[in-house]
């Protein structure tokens, strides 16, 4: 665990990116199976992409589930270095098929996990953008108190 605050709130939220993209997966993995009991051509098309989608999810996220597999010695390796607003924007990509083509509530609650996982990469990719140093050392409760009273 870092020592500093920034590295680790960075930890921290990255560890929540994680645990909300392989609990997102499983989510919508079990979703999509519930999907695929339908009668629409569309819904069963998109159910079997909330289980493949879920499936990849869980090849990226957490790899070692699949250490056993060659592949998953080769993704352990390469997938540290997907950048996150590649991932960010991966997530937000999965989350809009099942909900725009389906629209039942399973795929609503499958594309959920997918939707958290994006906005945790989300405040990944943009990151801090001030401190309380670079603020003046003021505290931003206080410079909105400045703000009411010199208006």
């Amino acid at each position: 665990m870092p020592e500093n605050a920034e590295n680790q709130g960075k930890f921290w939220i990255l560890t929540l990116a994680k645990v909300a993209s392989t609990v997102g997966a499983i989510v919508a993995s079990i979703c999509g199976i519930i999907v695929l009991i339908s009668f629409s051509a569309k819904c069963i098309a998109m159910g079997i992409f909330m289980v493949a989608a879920g499936v990849c999810v869980l090849l990226l996220e957490a790899t070692v589930c699949f250490l056993f597999l060659d592949i998953g010695k080769w993704l352990d390796a390469k997938s540290d270095k997907i950048k996150h607003w590649q991932k960010m924007v991966l997530y937000f990509g999965m989350c809009l098929p099942a909900v725009l083509i389906c629209g039942s509530a399973s795929s609503w609650i499958g594309s959920v996990g997918f939707l958290t996982a994006g906005m945790a990469y989300m405040v990944l990719t943009i990151g801090p953008k001030g401190s309380q140093q670079s603020n003046g050392g003021v505290p931003y409760e206080r410079q909105l108190d400045d703000v009411a009273v010199n208006a």
